[in-house]
């Protein structure tokens, strides 16, 4: 069975609605039953593919974020933000992106910052005269930076699934999220200046400094992550855990925000999102052994290895295979079924794991804002009450700003990408 026709099928059960943890083990039982293969296989796979003790870190980053979007911290956070950049011409879109680069350092995922941030932002926009697009699509581009800052469920997921260090694909989102987030800011002023969107309050030491204290317990857990990742103190999959217990601590006994009824929720959402991502990851690694078993890679392997193309070049080619199989897939179902093909490659052409993971992160990025099963558009889109064509329109600035950053990781990895691995040892 050839390649086109294995994700022909996979696509056309998701498009009938298929779960795509169901449609991925469907598709796999399928090819291997044909090819004869015992279906002690499926099951051996399916716990392999979460058997795995980096992985621990994904259920505990996500009860993190959850506890940290419940309790409200993203309010201080917010009034933090506008303290610092509102004074800008149309202040509050910096404010949703500052704050979505400050949730970052929490939450892990890009649906919680979306969710977060855009519940308090975008009501916020609206009221002060910006365009219901312009305000979903600035909160659908900044929650991007989710899962390009540190600590990132996705790059939990793809370290453990290619044998990479955590901590060093940690260290290597610093600088690209960084400038993310300001190119974001950049595009977002002036789209404002040209509109005419309002600034906020003029730039005040004093509230800045209030504000600072307030929110100081909420931004120190970002830092005691990192600190304690790139300094050594603690393993990746530890620091989540230190991350669930403090933001648990503080939630409760500082902010006091979160009662045991609270918590109860948060556990029981926390459980189900979990399981689902960790479902996905299971099968997904399943469909990996299906393409390895068939030999499938070798339909991509070969035409590339006839191009000679050198990595940049397979890099750039990667990334439009990446971006354009978001476009349909879910993210983690994209990473698991696309990126196998592609890494006998990277060890042929010598491409740094690192370099090549933070490439598939940025372009699972790119993916959550483009439909049809752009997750992020999806929920802003809700939140705003705006259609997702108009959405995306309003998107396309911010889009063209990821794309810039992709292509920066791309031709200067040594800068971008594995300096600051190398800075920290990893």
């Amino acid at each position: 069975m050839t390649l086109a026709w294995v994700l022909l099928l996979l696509l056309g059960m998701i498009g009938l609605g298929v779960p795509i943890a169901f449609a991925l083990v469907g598709v796999s039982i399928t090819i291997l039953a044909l090819a004869d293969v015992d279906m002690i296989v499926v099951a051996q796979r399916l716990y392999r593919g979460v058997q795995s003790f980096p992985l621990v870190a994904v259920p505990l980053f996500i009860l993190a974020g959850q506890v940290m979007n419940r309790s409200g911290i993203s309010g201080h956070l917010v009034d933090f933000a506008r303290t610092l950049v509102g004074q800008m011409r149309g202040g509050l879109a910096a404010v949703n992106i500052v704050t979505s680069m400050l949730f970052a350092g929490m939450s892990g995922t890009s649906m919680s910052d979306t969710a977060a941030v855009g519940g308090i932002m975008i009501p916020s926009m609206i009221r002060r005269g910006f365009d219901r697009a312009f305000s979903a699509a600035v909160t659908a581009a900044s929650s991007t930076i989710g899962i390009i800052i540190p600590p990132s469920v996705p790059m939990v997921i793809l370290a453990a699934y290619m044998g990479a260090s955590t901590g060093a694909l940690f260290a290597a989102g610093l600088i690209p999220g960084l400038l993310l987030g300001l190119g974001l800011i950049l595009m977002a002023w002036l789209v404002s200046r040209r509109r005419g969107y309002p600034a906020e309050a003029a730039f005040n030491l004093g509230a800045l400094a209030r504000a600072l204290v307030k929110a100081a317990p909420a931004l120190l857990m970002p830092l005691i992550i990192l600190g304690g990742i790139l300094g050594g103190v603690f393993t990746p999959t530890e620091a989540s855990a230190v991350a669930v217990v403090y933001g648990i601590a503080v939630s409760v006994f500082y902010y006091r925000t979160l009662g045991l009824r609270d918590l109860y929720a948060v556990f029981v959402e926390s459980a189900v999102l979990s399981g689902a991502v960790m479902l996905v990851t299971a099968t997904a690694h399943v469909m990996g052994y299906t393409f390895t078993y068939e030999q499938l890679a070798d339909a991509v392997l070969g035409p590339i290895a006839e191009s000679d193309l050198g990595p940049t070049a397979f890099l750039a080619v990667a990334s439009i295979v990446f971006i354009i199989a978001g476009t349909f897939l879910d993210g983690i179902a994209m990473m698991f079924i696309i990126v196998p093909l592609f890494l006998p490659i990277i060890e042929v052409l010598g491409i740094d794991p690192v370099h090549f993971a933070m490439v598939v992160i940025i372009c699972w990025g790119i993916g959550q804002q483009t439909p049809p099963v752009g997750a992020a558009l999806f929920i802003t889109s809700v939140i705003a009450r705006v259609d997702l064509i108009s959405l995306t329109r309003a998107n396309l600035p911010f889009m063209f700003v990821m794309l810039v950053i992709l292509a920066l990781v791309i031709v200067f990895p040594e800068i971008m990408v594995l300096w600051a691995p190398g800075l920290f040892g990893l």
